[in-house]
C-alpha cells in the first residue's frame, strides 16, 4: 500500500515478473490502473466496455484464489490489443476487463 487518496479509496503498487506467454487471467480493477512497462514487451487485450459486478460474478472461475473471468471478449471488435515496451503507460479506468501476456522473458510491468 503506497497511499491512500483523500476518500480512503485503497491505492497501492505491483510490479510483475513473467515469463513468455506468462501472466494473469481477464479480470477487471475496482479502480484506476497505470500500466507501466519497466523492460522487455507485453500484450494487453483490453474489454471496450465496462463489466457490471453481476456481470464479473457470473464469470468468474470458480475455486480458484484469485477473480478470474471465464471467456469473455474474443473478437476484435470486442476487445483491443495494445503492446507495451519499455518506457509506455497504459491507463484503464475502474471495471474495465483487461488481460496482460508477456512477449519476452524479461521483468513486467
Amino acid at each position: 500500500n503506497i497511499f491512500r487518496t483523500s476518500n480512503n479509496q485503497r491505492n497501492d503498487g505491483q510490479m510483475s515478473y513473467s515469463n513468455i506467454g506468462a501472466g494473469i487471467g481477464r479480470h477487471v480493477d475496482n479502480y484506476d490502473v497505470f500500466l507501466i512497462q519497466t523492460s522487455g514487451a507485453k500484450e494487453w487485450r483490453i474489454g471496450k466496455w465496462l463489466i457490471t459486478h453481476q456481470e464479473e460474478d457470473e464469470r468468474l472461475i470458480p475455486n480458484i484464489d484469485v477473480r478470474i473471468l471465464r471467456q469473455g471478449p474474443t473478437t476484435l471488435l470486442e476487445v483491443t490489443i495494445i503492446v507495451l515496451h519499455p518506457g509506455d503507460l497504459l491507463y484503464l479506468p475502474p471495471r474495465v476487463s483487461h488481460k496482460g501476456a508477456a512477449l519476452t522473458n524479461d521483468f513486467g510491468h
